[in-house]
């Protein structure tokens, strides 16, 4: 009885390392985007123009929506161009972010962030980061940002 009581003890302490290593990892991850986020707002960039890729990161299956060249204009986004289909889409009834939203949304949902987001030395935009949301397929999501202008 004593041993399965060391074993129960050992597995609990290795359970708390564990839960302390994600806890470290997600408040890195917070910082980060903190940091990035604050070097964003110093440039004070409220006009600009991106493109947007966003795939399923684990649903083998799916096929990606084209990327999108993302305007904005005074913080708010102007128009959504797909060049793949040489259409506009409504901005109304779309789900991107502009960079400062697209920041917000990556603080509400850094625990769902898996690995290092990458972000632009100048400006502090996000340049890739994925998510996911459990074990399951089809709940991941990975975004790339380019042709940052």
């Amino acid at each position: 009885m004593n041993s399965k009581f060391l074993i129960f003890l050992c597995l609990f302490i290795m359970q708390g390392c564990d839960d302390d290593s994600s806890e470290k990892e997600l408040q890195s991850t917070i910082n980060l985007i903190k940091t990035n986020k604050s070097t964003w707002l110093a440039s004070g960039v409220d006009s600009y123009t991106f493109t947007y890729f966003s795939s399923m990161s684990d649903c083998p299956l799916a096929n990606p929506f084209p990327p999108v060249e993302i305007t904005v204009v005074n913080g708010s986004i102007l128009s959504i161009y797909v060049p793949e289909f040489d259409q506009f889409q409504d901005v109304e009834k779309t789900h991107h972010l502009t960079i400062s939203q697209m920041f917000e949304n990556m603080l509400e949902n850094a625990g769902d962030i898996k690995g290092v987001p990458s972000f632009d030395d100048n400006f502090g935009y996000p340049k890739s980061y994925n998510t996911d949301l459990s074990d399951a397929e089809c709940d991941g999501n990975s975004v790339v940002i380019s042709s940052f202008i």
